[in-house]
């Protein structure tokens, strides 16, 4: 039985401890194992003593003591096993797994949007990945938490991930301890004072030796087989160039569906107030289109996907298994991606940039005065262009329409029934 004077709450840890086994991680079982019983159906911290013939039970309590029991002979069952660990009342102990576990079962979480909960499960995964001394943050008991340690969690996000993200994990951090403050599970919220940078001004402004070299990287990984080594997601350059050509943000690229192609220009669908355009086709545009096609048809090709039958379900960018990119998946593939060029010296730290930084790059080539910037970017302000817009105004010279020849020939069947028309 558990200490005297340690508390336990009602909800018992069998539960959890199976549901655990049930996530596909790799174990590395025992050999002398009896053979009636079936490793892979083990929870964790059940294991068996060869030497005294006996099963025994270990687990931490809520002070962060071991604990060990013996639950059963050699020539105990399983059931037997699970009903004897049943019995001894452990209980989960209070780690921050546990309270996320807590807080995504209430009320408060449920109630949100979808996507809200697909976004706080992601920055609970990049929480997880998180180690310290003694293995992985999630493990890490209530009561050792400190505004000390969630500042350096945060700080190596930043670093590792970038200010905005750095700061959405904040705010979740601190959304989760004000939860456990108000069930009494922690006496303050620990993320309450923590340090991130100044949002920096929005003044970057990629040039175009940096772009092109981190373009050609990505469709040089894009090209080798999917999860080996040296590879990337190949929708990374066609976010790249959809983002600059059309200036959109990522997740309007990622959301771009069959209904999208029109006969003579992309309809770009903007968020965050900005206005609806359509963008008229390019040698690069059709370019782009025509290899992201491609992709994606070869993938539910060799997955044999179900191809939705509207086109407006129909996403031109997929992942490697055919199947529409998360936001949670998308920014991860990016921010490893980054990682990787930086690595390989394609670019330096200093020359890291997000990909609402392409929105900014193409808006700023865009040709002509602030007001043909504006339309471009679909802004239905003249201030979202001061915003966006990072060089000095170009104008063509008097008589020049500034207009080129379209004579890109179309390599994908399926974009050409799409367009409908001749280019």
């Amino acid at each position: 039985m558990p200490s005297p004077g340690v508390w336990f709450r009602k909800s018992s840890i069998l539960e959890f401890l199976m549901e655990q086994n049930k996530k596909g991680r790799t174990r590395n079982f025992q050999k002398t194992i009896p053979a009636h019983i079936n490793p892979t159906d083990l929870p964790d911290g059940l294991s068996y003593d060869p030497i005294q013939s006996r099963w025994r039970f270990n687990y931490f309590d809520n002070l962060g003591k071991r604990h060990w029991r013996r639950v059963g002979s050699k020539t105990s069952t399983l059931k037997q096993l699970l009903s004897n660990i049943d019995r001894l009342g452990i209980e989960k102990p209070e780690t921050f797994n546990w309270l996320i576990e807590e807080y995504m079962k209430s009320t408060r979480f449920l109630d949100l949007k979808g996507n809200t909960q697909k976004d706080y499960r992601y920055y609970f995964k990049l929480l997880k990945q998180q180690k310290t001394k003694d293995g992985s943050i999630g493990n890490v008991l209530l009561k050792n938490w400190t505004t000390g340690l969630c500042q350096r969690l945060i700080t190596k996000i930043e670093t590792d991930n970038g200010l905005s993200i750095a700061k959405h994990v904040h705010s979740f951090l601190s959304l989760t301890f004000t939860f456990a403050k108000n069930y009494d599970y922690v006496p303050t919220n620990h993320a309450t004072g923590v340090y991130t940078s100044k949002k920096r001004s929005k003044q970057q402004y990629v040039q175009d030796n940096i772009y092109n070299k981190l373009l050609a990287y990505a469709k040089h990984r894009g090209s080798i087989m999917p999860k080996t080594k040296g590879s990337s997601p190949y929708y990374i350059y066609s976010v790249m160039e959809i983002a600059y050509l059309c200036r959109l943000r990522g997740v309007e690229v990622r959301t771009i569906t069959e209904d999208f192609l029109l006969p003579h220009g992309v309809k770009c669908e903007r968020r965050k107030g900005s206005l609806t355009n359509i963008i008229l086709y390019s040698d690069r545009l059709l370019s782009v289109l025509d290899h992201t096609i491609i992709k994606r048809n070869n993938i539910w090709k060799t997955k044999n996907s179900a191809v939705p039958i509207s086109a407006s379900d129909r996403c031109l960018i997929v992942n490697n298994d055919g199947q529409k990119i998360s936001a949670s998946a998308y920014h991860s593939a990016w921010q490893k991606f980054i990682k990787f060029a930086i690595a390989d010296k394609v670019i330096t730290n200093d020359q890291r940039f997000s990909l609402h930084d392409l929105k900014r790059k193409g808006i700023s080539d865009t040709l002509g005065s602030g007001s043909d910037k504006k339309d471009a970017g679909g802004h239905a302000s003249d201030a979202s262009v001061l915003v966006y817009s990072k060089k000095p105004i170009e104008v063509q010279p008097a008589n020049e329409k500034g207009l080129k020849t379209i004579n890109y020939k179309i390599k994908s069947t399926n974009l050409k029934v799409l367009l409908n028309k001749n280019i």
